[in-house]
């Protein structure tokens, strides 16, 4: 397919999106949502906005030798990618239309689950206190050891490649942090408890040094998302795009402050670079990158089997450390698997990898259903006649879920959720138990 027809697709896609987002979201009276942000963000900023930027001799610093081979497959991959895009359209289409084969009330059931435990979680004050105080403590713990041993740094996450065997213990206790933390702020916003506000704040400074821009994003873009929403037409388009353009730099210039460049003047002369040509919207490149050394052997699941492990550290198994995404697109491309982390394939490389185009279309399928299904949540939560933070918030965790199904390797983080669940849980039935024992007087005869 010549580049002129791929280009004409590309504008296609580009311009149905954004009649999606007029009629459907800016007519509505909403100047932003769920659905057109998670779709901007994941599908079409990174795929159909990058793909004139992915065939650039400018990768070459990246892609080295491989770049021409990338751009041999790149055609193909945007096809790909575009066709899981459609999916998506189609699955947030039969959610919103109440088409379910007989299946939507078990799918109901089955994604309520998410937004009631974290109602659960956010139904106790104290309980939330004592858990931030409990990953204050495990982020102090990890800091003086990294700081003991490296000296000062803001890149815990190089520390632990160098050190497999810290490596799961960072990752949880970056995620409770992160989970706390989000919880945190927002009961905060409906309940205005300074405590609250306070751990959210100490937990966000200590993942500062955990090395991943996206821990601290992860604690408040949702909740600003809901907040945006409930503004709906009070918040201006040229504002949102200030705001928008400023939490990008915000994390482009954190990317540099890990890798140890502190240079306000360095990172604004590299800033276009970095943002077409770096790490943060590859998904295209990388997924063509993968594909273009991958030798077409499906790897029918293994990579989902991987996934259902990851509280297992990778040194302690072999498969693990053989298919986990990261593993298996990092051999793929030739690198150490014990000092580079893999690449990022888009929300459906991972799909076409292990089923080819089928997995490509369930995952599109799967993805739509849960965006549609929490931006219904959040506008109906937002526009009450008593909005309620938590509740949106609540619906908003059903992302992750999402995000498990684009990247398996997400797995982590949300069998850290599950283990907070069911602590809070064990945590407000011992507080009832408490609370419920009888109090006997003193014997005064």
């Amino acid at each position: 397919m010549s580049w002129n027809l791929l280009y004409l697709l590309d504008a296609f896609a580009i311009s149905s999106f954004a009649i999606s987002y007029y009629l459907t979201c800016y007519r509505k009276g909403y100047r932003i949502d769920i659905w057109h942000s998670q779709l901007f963000l994941s599908m079409v900023l990174s795929n159909m906005i990058m793909l004139p930027f992915c065939r650039s001799v400018l990768n070459i610093p990246v892609l080295g030798r491989d770049f021409e081979a990338v751009v041999a497959v790149l055609p193909n991959i945007f096809l790909i990618s575009l066709l899981g895009y459609f999916a998506v359209l189609a699955g947030g289409f039969a959610w919103r239309i109440h088409i379910g084969l007989g299946t939507r009330k078990l799918a109901v059931q089955l994604l309520d689950i998410v937004p009631q435990c974290s109602m659960m979680l956010m139904s106790s004050r104290s309980i939330l206190v004592l858990q931030a105080l409990l990953c204050m403590v495990l982020q102090i713990a990890m800091l003086v050891l990294y700081f003991g041993q490296n000296g000062f740094g803001f890149d815990l996450r190089s520390y632990t490649f160098a050190h497999p065997e810290l490596r799961p213990v960072a990752l949880i206790i970056s995620n409770y942090s992160i989970v706390i933390a989000s919880h945190s702020f927002a009961r905060y916003i409906d309940k205005k408890e300074k405590s609250l506000l306070a751990c959210t704040f100490l937990l966000s400074f200590g993942l500062v040094f955990f090395g991943a821009r996206s821990n601290i994003a992860q604690i408040y873009i949702n909740i600003l998302l809901c907040y945006l929403i409930k503004l709906r037409t009070r918040v201006s388009l040229l504002k949102l795009a200030v705001m928008i353009s400023t939490i990008f730099l915000v994390g482009l210039y954190l990317g540099n402050v890990r890798s140890g460049q502190y240079s306000l003047s360095d990172f604004f002369t590299l800033m276009a670079a970095l943002l077409l040509y770096g790490n943060t919207f590859s998904d295209l490149r990388d997924f063509a990158w993968v594909d273009a050394l991958w030798n077409h052997q499906l790897w029918m699941g293994k990579t989902y089997l991987a996934a259902l492990t990851a509280f297992v550290p990778r040194f302690a198994s072999e498969f693990r450390d053989t298919w986990g995404t990261g593993a298996a697109t990092a051999t793929t491309l030739g690198f150490d698997t014990h000092v580079h982390p893999g690449v990022r394939p888009g929300s459906f490389g991972e799909g076409y990898f292990n089923f080819g185009l089928l997995g490509v279309m369930v995952v599109g399928l799967l993805i739509g259903i849960i965006l549609r299904r929490v931006d219904i949540d959040v506008k109906r939560a937002m526009t009450a006649p008593r909005p309620s933070m938590r509740k949106a918030f609540a619906s908003t965790m059903l992302l992750g879920v999402a995000g498990v199904v684009a990247l398996s390797a997400n797995s982590s983080g949300f069998f850290v959720l599950g283990g907070i669940y069911l602590f809070t849980w064990l945590s407000l039935h011992a507080q009832r138990l408490i609370h419920s024992r009888p109090v006997s007087l003193p014997d005064v005869a």
